[in-house]
């Protein structure tokens, strides 16, 4: 039974799992909730509620160009005006709420790249209410052109929603399970989900229990019962993948006959936590409460498991099939391959190593370089295209690429080294860096041309609208991923390639760079959607 005492314990064993593998606990639930929530909740979060779905930015092109507004207005719509404009145009009341009139907020979680794509795109799961809007627009306003753009995007979420957000959920499970007695689990454990084909039945079945907890939701008190009655649904598909629907629910209602009040004590006795978090602009959450809320969770789902074990029917017991995962000892090593413990044929992708005091080779820097400058500029231009519906060439070259992003991905890796075993260390000299080649690249750049690439006036602590620091701490962040985990896993990707290869790529990509580099001063990349004008 989860008596007080049982529920201290597995608050204190929770605080011990998180000490454990600090640093990995809160790089894991920040690279998570960023997928998941569309970022943390810092200086500028929202205050009003959830951000809005999918549908609000393609609904705000559509109306932008037909108001001639200026490109990027920020004006939200709600779930319930989607509803309400709905229902008065088949009843032909004219009298809908103007939401540019409404008091909301639509500040943005993070300045510069990662804000309004995760935001918008991977913002909340209310893409019913964007494809109930879209049947709006086409039917009832005739907008033909804009009913397709906002059922493009309420299909992106769909496919995003079922395949990334709602997966995730349970790789992040598998890493919280893992790391609490194997202390060499990597984060690559997030993917596991991607790493075994059963990409499809796990993804079935979280969606089902989504759809389920939503109609509960309409019933208010049914939908607290079943929030607890579904509540282990996400970890026991992440220690058995293979579990089917019916089984995946009916496990989850076993485990929690009896304990879903003692499981809301729990949560409930977090509310502090979430307190402090709202009072410091969620740096808690950031820092502490977050990754210590997952890894009690995880310890709550192996002490029910324990307890309920020998009372489940023998059917039901079989599916708890990784044992592993219960071991009263803490291991020095990863947990066992999943063909090993769960009979589950893997597919062979190559697990993220933890060789990051590497050195790196003259034609992988310049590979990594281009790499990030690359998926720097992909990321900016769907950024843009996400929010004004426009294809604009970001940067300032005219060339595929945004070479501030490899510039303080190659410098973390080459200034940075001796910090490379103290992550404090390297987050902070990540800030340093990254902010000082943000902020003179800004004053340089306009220094040459008169014009801004991007700022951030208005942002918390922002510095003369050339960094901030909700941009600086993404930066440590994103430091300590480039760190540990992508640039050594990109530097293996890289290898397979014969060195003869390699070379002619990279003095390929060096003369295009050359090339581009002196275009790009005497033809300035400027324009709409690129600079915000001259000075």
């Amino acid at each position: 039974m989860l008596d007080k005492y049982t529920r201290r314990d597995i608050r204190r064993e929770g605080l011990k799992n998180l000490k454990r593998r600090y640093y990995m606990n809160i790089l894991v639930v920040f690279v998570v909730s960023v997928i998941i929530n569309g970022g943390y909740r810092l200086a500028t979060r929202r205050t009003d509620g959830p951000v809005d779905s999918s549908f609000t930015t393609a609904l705000n092109v559509v109306e932008e160009s037909q108001n001639n507004s200026t490109m990027g207005l920020d004006n939200s719509l709600s779930n319930a005006y989607a509803i309400n404009r709905l229902i008065c145009n088949i009843f032909e009341v004219e009298t809908v709420p103007d939401p540019e009139k409404i008091s909301t907020t639509s500040a943005k979680y993070y300045g510069g790249v990662a804000s309004v794509f995760v935001n918008e795109i991977t913002g909340s799961q209310s893409f019913l209410f964007g494809i109930l809007n879209g049947v709006n627009e086409l039917v009832f306003s005739g907008r033909v052109a804009g009913s397709i753009v906002i059922f493009i995007f309420a299909l992106i979420s769909i496919f995003i929603f079922i395949y990334v957000k709602n997966v995730i959920v349970v790789g992040k499970n598998r890493y919280y399970l893992e790391q609490r007695r194997y202390h060499e689990t990597g984060p690559g454990e997030i993917l596991f989900p991607y790493k075994n084909k059963r990409l499809k039945n796990i993804s079935a079945v979280m969606f089902l229990k989504y759809i389920f907890q939503v109609l509960w939701d309409f019933t208010i008190v049914g939908g607290v019962i079943k929030h607890y009655e579904y509540m282990m649904i996400p970890y026991v598909i992440a220690e058995n993948p293979e579990i089917g629907k019916r089984d995946a629910f009916k496990l989850s209602k076993e485990l929690m006959q009896g304990n879903k009040y003692r499981a809301f004590l729990i949560e409930f006795s977090m509310l502090p936590w979430y307190i402090l978090s709202y009072l410091t602009f969620n740096l808690s959450g950031v820092f502490f409460s977050d990754a210590y809320i997952e890894c009690v969770r995880a310890e709550l789902y192996m002490r029910i498991r324990e307890m309920k074990m020998d009372s489940l029917p023998l059917e039901l017991r079989k599916l708890l099939n990784d044992d592993m995962l219960a071991i009263d000892h803490i291991e020095e090593t990863e947990h066992p391959s999943g063909v090993e413990v769960l009979d589950i044929p893997t597919l062979h992708l190559r697990t993220v190593k933890s060789d990051y005091m590497r050195k790196y080779s003259i034609l992988s820097l310049i590979e990594l370089f281009f790499t990030y400058s690359l998926v720097g500029w992909i990321w900016e231009v769907f950024l843009y295209l996400a929010t004004t519906g426009q294809f604009v060439n970001r940067g300032t070259m005219h060339g595929p690429w945004l070479p501030i992003y490899g510039c303080g991905g190659l410098l973390i890796i080459l200034l940075l080294k001796p910090f490379r075993e103290d992550p404090r260390k390297l987050f902070v000299g990540t800030v340093f860096v990254c902010g000082g080649v943000e902020y003179f690249t800004s004053w340089i750049l306009e220094k040459l041309f008169d014009a801004k690439w991007w700022d951030y006036t208005g942002y918390f602590l922002n510095v003369n609208g050339r960094i901030c620091f909700e941009g600086l701490l993404v930066f440590g962040m994103a430091g300590l991923a480039f760190t540990y985990i992508l640039s050594p896993m990109l530097d293996d990707i890289y290898k397979k390639m014969s060195d003869k290869h390699r070379k002619i790529l990279c003095i390929a990509l060096i003369v295009l760079f050359i090339a581009d580099m002196i275009w790009s001063v005497m033809v300035p990349n400027v324009g709409e959607g690129i600079t915000s004008g001259l000075i």
